[in-house]
């Protein structure tokens, strides 16, 4: 489904990573870093998508490994589209939080956010229903370059916890309760699986119009 959307992004820091200034008043530096690290494509790029996304979802498994690469290698990488993952891991998903932090601490320890997203959804079948899928994920971010130790300290210590809880708050602002879903230039939301071609239509639309 696509509708108009009227809502209001926040500012980006608020976006991606921030909660109530009595929880947390400055970000972390390793916040920081796995807020930025989620953001694909130049920051002057005429078009932003935001993707809500839950890790151990099987729709977005699919755009993940069939449609998305295509628009990285079309849009994102050209420099006409910015593409911010906003985390959204679902209380049916048992292990999707887990499989988030993974990749935040992947991306905060050693900017490594989007190789880990690529191992977790092309894994995903090999953690879903793990009743522990910590070494799964450990073996993951050292297959992608993160720092063992920092990368445990990270988990262990819940360091982007904030992170993904400001994302989840953004999806209940923005009236998002299921994935994928995805916001673009504050003006279209797009609810489910769509494919390239769909994406590709309405990408050029956006563009054109800017």
């Amino acid at each position: 489904m696509i509708r108009s959307s009227r809502h209001v992004l926040l500012p980006v820091l608020l976006l991606v990573g921030a909660v109530p200034a009595r929880a947390q008043d400055t970000p972390s530096p390793l916040a920081q870093q796995a807020t930025l690290s989620r953001a694909k494509g130049r920051e002057t790029a005429s078009v932003f998508v935001y993707a809500f996304t839950d890790f151990q979802c099987t729709h977005c498994r699919k755009f993940a490994t069939d449609v998305f690469p295509r628009i990285d290698s079309a849009f994102v990488r050209s420099g006409k589209v910015r593409w911010i993952f906003v985390h959204l891991p679902l209380p049916t998903h048992a292990n999707a939080w887990g499989a988030h932090e993974a990749a935040a601490c992947a991306g905060g320890v050693a900017d490594r956010f989007w190789q880990m997203h690529d191992k977790l959804y092309a894994s995903q079948q090999e953690w879903a229903d793990l009743s522990d899928p910590t070494p799964v994920f450990t073996r993951l971010a050292r297959e992608v370059g993160a720092p063992a130790e920092k990368f445990a300290n990270c988990v262990r210590d819940d360091r982007v916890a904030n992170v993904i809880l400001g994302d989840v708050i953004f999806g209940a602002t923005s009236n998002v309760s299921g994935t994928p879903a995805y916001i673009v230039n504050n003006e279209v939301t797009i609810m489910g699986l769509k494919s390239f071609e769909e994406w590709k239509e309405l990408l050029e639309k956006m563009i054109r119009k800017r």
